[in-house]
């Protein structure tokens, strides 16, 4: 599916959100931790890079790494990168792979994030299993996520952009994706609130779990620290 959307998903995404995306995504690079500076981080589902791109902005000589299934969405992103590092080592390295099985050794980063790709992982606690193995002592697990609260006071408003707005654009805008931005809006609906997550990761063996949300509550920031050994 993400590989037949991704000539268009960089536009909708701008359009859809009406540009809050990018915000979103400096939000969650401005509460990346390390231990050891300039840092090495790992962006799961990264898609087409944007998130390795608001955290380059912030820390420009940290190594990071973007791990996604899609190869159309690494053959964007690969591009992107170039365009805005083009004449320097980036020091932004994209792996073609599976987030359930990531190819790298035990404690190889002082965070690791995930921006609008949880949604699309139904076996979360394995998520978090990997995660915390990933991470170094003290290291931090951060979220970016849509939700949809229905007892928000924004809540009857929320709905009708996720249910009307969002896949009418989509099937007048592009026909032949109209039915991944169905499953998008379905699976946003679907997710759990800030709080469920939370509890989730405290289970999991994360400490120090807290959350935002943004924009009338339609998007979840949350992070939590790998225990220090």
């Amino acid at each position: 599916m993400f590989d037949g959307i991704t000539r268009r998903y960089d536009f909708l995404n701008r359009l859809l959100s009406f540009g809050r995306d990018l915000f979103w995504r400096r939000a969650l690079a401005r509460r990346i931790v390390t231990r050891n500076y300039p840092g090495r981080f790992l962006d799961l589902a990264t898609g087409s890079g944007d998130q390795l791109l608001a955290i380059k902005s912030l820390w420009p000589y940290a190594n990071l790494v973007g791990l996604d299934f899609s190869d159309n969405m690494l053959s964007l992103a690969e591009k992107k990168i170039a365009k805005f590092y083009p004449d320097q080592d980036s020091e932004i390295e994209l792996v073609l792979g599976d987030a359930y099985c990531p190819p790298f050794p035990p404690s190889s980063f002082d965070s690791v994030t995930i921006s609008f790709g949880l949604r699309n992982l139904p076996d979360r606690p394995r998520i978090y299993e990997k995660v915390l193995e990933l991470l170094k002592p003290g290291g931090r697990f951060l979220i970016l996520e849509l939700f949809f609260d229905p007892r928000g006071f924004w809540a009857p408003l929320h709905r009708f952009h996720l249910e009307t707005i969002t896949p009418l654009l989509a099937f007048l805008l592009f026909q032949e994706e109209e039915k991944a931005y169905r499953y998008l809006t379905k699976s946003i609906l679907n997710f759990p609130h800030p709080m469920v997550i939370l509890s989730e990761l405290e289970e999991a063996g994360f400490r120090g779990n807290e959350y935002l949300t943004y924009t009338f509550g339609s998007t979840m920031l949350l992070w939590g620290q790998k225990p220090l050994e």
